[in-house]
């Protein structure tokens, strides 16, 4: 009830009260089931205002459950066996960041997919799952674009999103880049509204 009440508060304030956690994963596969998380990028948007003090990025240690089949994948994403080794334990990244970023929303292009892996692995690995707000970049676009001009599913990819508010192009497959142009679009597009009164609640209805 707490909880409740709490949302529903919140849900009439400035979009700009609260914190979004803008995250990316590199993936070895499409399916959860037999694919894995490579690496994880992110940043915080506060006031409407990206923080790099708050942004982060690590690769994943190779572990018995993550097995020798992402070494194919893993180099597409410029990521070679060292520093797979050298990785940090998935387990605990989970932990700590589904511990701390609970409350925040979390913003993710083509968020169902990378939602899929977490709350798999987190399953796996025995880590509480917080059931997170989340919003869409990709959800945003596909919504806003007239289907006519939406064509094939590139149109819907990250760079292509943001070369239609402008923003320049970035480097594909690294989760930290990604995870920033992520919050740059995401700001774009919460600015291309030009709405000064634009809650939670009318935010979360376009993504």
């Amino acid at each position: 009830m707490v909880n409740w009440i709490k949302h529903l508060l919140r849900s009439g304030e400035g979009w700009e009260s609260r914190r979004y956690w803008v995250l990316d994963l590199e993936l070895s596969g499409l399916d959860p089931v037999d694919s894995h998380i490579l690496s994880a990028g992110w940043v915080c948007i506060e006031e409407g205002v990206i923080q790099l003090d708050q942004a982060g990025y690590c690769l994943f240690k190779q572990s018995a459950l993550m097995g020798d089949d992402v070494s194919e994948s893993a180099h597409v994403h410029h990521i070679t066996d060292q520093q797979r080794e050298q990785g940090v334990d998935l387990r605990l990244w989970l932990q700590q960041q589904l511990s701390q970023h609970q409350h925040d929303v979390w913003v993710m292009h083509h968020s169902p997919l990378d939602l899929r892996f977490l709350k798999m692995h987190s399953q796996r690995l025995g880590v509480h799952w917080p059931k997170p707000e989340t919003l869409d970049t990709m959800l945003y676009e596909k919504r806003r674009v007239p289907p006519d001009r939406l064509g094939t599913h590139a149109t819907l990819n990250l760079n292509a999103c943001r070369h239609r508010y402008s923003l320049p192009h970035y480097r594909s497959h690294h989760a930290f880049s990604d995870a920033l142009a992520t919050a740059e679009l995401f700001l774009a597009q919460v600015k291309s509204r030009r709405d000064t009164n634009l809650t939670d609640r009318k935010l979360k209805r376009l993504f």
